[in-house]
């Protein structure tokens, strides 16, 4: 029996030990999510932590604590003890510089204190996490779905940001970062407008982050039906998180079309930090024909937004010739505020006149 019991033991081991995190100071023990959902209700009584891997979404991301020092990001791990418990996602190009090639799984680590879960936290593989001195219950064999079941059960209703409000933030993170079609659902589903307002939002940054061209295709179909103005005018935001062009075709037309003149301006806002000539007629055009006198002061506003300077000559023009009177004052008042020499020039001539 004593050396069955042995087996048992070195067995799990070497079952964590394969898929494990980079977890130091930590008390580990091994267990099974097979029932995911009743294991994590039979340990909420405990102070402690709960993780298991999940297989991440294709991408080069990386998912840590990181410090930065003289512009190079370093991979500094986590404390599974920091009060704070944020860990940060980032695919920059300095954090991509730690690994060659995207990690096939990352971790979810749930806190337990008081029969409740009181936090939700994503580590990448290749992420050192400091257990604190805690305890972590290791789960094997968590399906995917059964993960992404879970993580949307943790998802309130509440406009709130109070302690659950910010366990809903993680849990959508965390199930967008799931490579699984049960993700696809559940991000669906976390964007259907009887959700509310602060999860949609969540929801739509993440689709677009992560998702892919189903993700956007979903968001543009959001942008072009949805009855929420607010919605609409934050999803301007969120697709420029993506670097399909899809997103970018559909911020002109949001800008051109979209019946609310808020998402209008919006769009204009977003396309103008992206420029680019394409960019730049859009926004033009909307200062020449968008029927709404504060669009076209919001366009105006978007010129000055491009990177470089870019917009200045464009402003000094709508100033020159729109017939607009306050469009071309708002354009003058932001040649003013540009210190640009160009800008400067123009403005002199105009009081020499």
């Amino acid at each position: 029996m004593k050396r069955i019991l042995i087996a048992i033991v070195v067995l799990a081991a070497v079952a964590f030990a394969a898929d494990q995190p980079k977890l130091q100071n930590a008390k580990v023990v091994a267990g099974s999510g097979a029932n995911l959902s009743a294991e994590v209700d039979h340990l909420k009584g405990e102070n402690a932590w709960i993780a298991w891997s999940v297989p991440m979404i294709a991408g080069d991301h990386q998912m840590c604590c990181f410090n930065q020092y003289d512009g190079v990001t370093t991979n500094c791990g986590c404390s599974l003890g920091n009060r704070d418990g944020g860990s940060i996602t980032s695919d920059s190009s300095a954090a991509r510089n730690q690994h060659l090639e995207g990690a096939a799984n990352f971790y979810v680590f749930l806190r337990t204190e008081g029969g409740q879960l009181q936090k939700v936290r994503t580590f990448g593989a290749d992420c050192p996490i400091d257990g604190d001195g805690m305890t972590v219950h290791w789960l094997a064999d968590v399906r995917p779905a059964d993960s992404v079941a879970l993580l949307t059960s943790l998802i309130g209703s509440s406009d709130q940001e109070d302690r659950h409000d910010r366990i809903g933030s993680s849990a959508v993170m965390a199930i967008a970062f799931t490579n699984d079609p049960s993700a696809d659902r559940a991000m669906d589903n976390l964007l259907a407008p009887a959700q509310s307002v602060s999860i949609r939002k969540k929801a739509a940054f993440w689709t677009a982050q992560l998702r892919g061209k189903a993700g956007v295709a979903k968001l543009i179909e959001l942008m072009r039906k949805d009855s929420d103005e607010r919605f609409r005018s934050d999803l301007t935001f969120d697709l420029t998180q993506s670097k399909l062009p899809e997103a970018e075709a559909e911020l002109m037309r949001a800008a051109r079309e979209d019946s609310s003149s808020k998402v209008r301006s919006q769009a204009l806002f977003w396309l103008a930090q992206r420029a680019g000539k394409k960019v730049a007629g859009a926004i033009t055009e909307a200062i020449e024909n968008d029927p709404d006198t504060s669009v076209k002061k919001r366009a105006v506003f978007a010129l000055t937004q491009m990177p470089d300077s870019e917009g200045v000559p464009l402003l000094i023009q709508v100033a020159k010739s729109n017939t607009n009177p306050v469009v071309r004052k708002q354009a003058m008042f932001w040649l003013g505020q540009s210190h640009d020499p160009r800008a400067l020039d123009f403005i002199e001539a105009v009081l020499k006149q």
